[in-house]
């Protein structure tokens, strides 16, 4: 039983020590400010598995004092709206994202359809969040463009008072404005962070040579 928990042990201490030279070798020491609504968080390479791998987070809204919340928007459920929302005509497969590990039995939706969805809330210039569900329901049974137009998703990210700027200080998300609304609602999986990685500029051009998984390397 000792053995086994001296090598328990030194597991751990070689886990944490790689995680240490992980975040120093892909580290880029650059502050970052506070995001606002419609700003984008990008993942540092070396966060880990889960759906902030690799991810674009799209804020919804940040407070100092009530925290921040957020939508991943570039990791696919696996599930489209047909198969999770009952009683909804949809003549496509539209698919859902993961949005994050908060309320992941909630759906969520962002559009560019303004007041065609009344009660929406607009989150930046031509971008809105939520709104009336019967008119999104309506929207989509009309046979209209969902693709590039709404995305829905399951869940959200968020992050109390303070937690956030902690992982900013940490060096775990690059704080990114979003030149064109419609790029969140066509981002998808590997491709999409790449791109937005090489947008970043020169400092963080070794994101870009680091595997998905660094541990299987």
């Amino acid at each position: 039983m000792v053995a086994k928990r001296k090598k328990l042990c030194m597991f751990v201490y070689k886990e944490c020590v790689m995680d240490d030279l992980i975040g120093d070798i892909f580290s880029v020491k650059r502050h970052q400010p506070d995001p606002m609504a419609g700003d984008l968080l990008v993942a540092a390479p070396f966060i880990g598995g889960g759906c902030f791998n690799h991810a674009l987070v799209c804020i919804i809204e940040h407070s100092a004092d009530s925290g921040t919340m957020g939508l991943v928007v570039n990791k696919e459920s696996g599930y489209t709206l047909g198969e999770l929302v009952e009683g909804i005509d949809v003549n496509e497969e539209v698919p859902v994202f993961v949005g994050g590990p908060v309320h992941d039995d909630r759906l969520y939706y962002m559009h560019t359809l303004g007041s065609a969805i009344p009660d929406s809330v607009e989150v930046a210039d031509g971008l809105y969040v939520g709104g009336d569900f019967e008119a999104v329901k309506s929207y989509v049974a009309a046979g209209c463009p969902v693709a590039g137009c709404m995305r829905f998703f399951v869940g959200y990210s968020g992050w109390t008072s303070g937690q956030l700027r902690q992982e900013l200080d940490n060096r775990d998300w690059v704080v990114a404005k979003m030149l064109d609304v419609g790029e969140v609602l066509v981002a998808n999986g590997e491709v999409a962070w790449r791109t937005q990685v090489s947008m970043l500029g020169e400092d963080y051009r070794l994101w870009l040579n680091c595997p998905v998984n660094v541990r299987l390397n």
